[in-house]
């Protein structure tokens, strides 16, 4: 018997990475906006030190690049 194998295209290759680039964003993105000084998932732990609330509206933080 002979295997047919089915064509990846290049599309799904990028659909796929941008999905699970997307997803680690996400969590990246939860992770900073986190109040949490200990945070754990499976095999990754962070252990940081936070702003303290009554000073959250004193942080700028810069989005800009040049």
């Amino acid at each position: 018997m002979s295997e047919t194998q089915l064509p990846v295209s290049e599309s799904l290759i990028l659909t796929a990475l941008g999905m699970i680039g997307a997803c680690c964003a996400g969590m990246l993105t939860c992770i900073l906006k986190s109040r949490c000084t200990k945070i754990s998932c499976g095999c990754f732990s962070i252990e940081r030190d936070v702003i303290p609330a009554s000073e959250l509206n004193n942080v700028q933080v810069n989005t800009t690049t040049s």
